[in-house]
């Protein structure tokens, strides 16, 4: 299977980890899709931007795609954490050994859907009391992949997120092209 990400978008979403992350996958030639968790494709961001996501999670075949992402953003991790489908959707995900991956506040979603037990996670740092008890060891660095999971801390790790699991997915070498053509540290 070719790598297919799909980004789980709520309204409330932190748009820059929603973006970069996006614009650093397409650019290393990974397909990435937007699903509304919504009833409605246009998702707005936490600070304004409106996204109009390619398809509703609802009309959605969980199987055709490799990897789930989830931004972080107060109400929009809120909107994840609440949504049945996006629980059952990150426990599907992480059965099948797919990539799941979340950034900021978004590792809040994968301790209520219980797939943290035995993982080591990082997350916005105010969030550390909500997902210690979850798993198995939480981490202060900017970027922690442990096996097919991968989760940062916020916004301005967004970039080095982007970029790690570009490489993961599509290797160091494209990674390091897609960094050098961004000017990227």
């Amino acid at each position: 299977m070719s790598n297919h990400i799909l980004f789980l978008l709520a309204d409330g979403f932190e748009q820059t980890e929603c973006v970069v992350p996006y614009d650093i996958l397409i650019r290393g030639g990974v397909k990435v899709s937007l699903a509304s968790i919504h009833t409605d494709p246009f998702v707005e961001g936490a600070h304004g931007l409106t996204i109009r996501a390619d398809a509703l999670l609802s009309e959605l075949d969980p199987s055709l795609y490799s990897g789930i992402f989830l931004p972080g953003g107060g109400r929009g991790v809120e909107n994840l954490r609440n949504s049945q489908a996006v629980q059952e959707t990150v426990r599907s995900f992480m059965g099948a050994g797919k990539w799941v991956t979340a950034i900021c506040a978004a590792p809040i979603v994968l301790a209520a859907a219980g797939v943290l037990h035995d993982k080591r996670v990082t997350s916005y740092p105010s969030t550390e009391p909500d997902i210690r008890s979850y798993c198995k060891s939480y981490s202060q660095d900017r970027v922690v992949v442990d096996g097919k999971l991968v989760t940062s801390r916020g916004p301005g790790s967004a970039e080095e997120f982007g970029l790690q699991l570009l490489a993961l997915l599509e290797g160091k070498d494209k990674s390091e092209d897609v960094r050098k053509g961004m000017v990227a540290r």
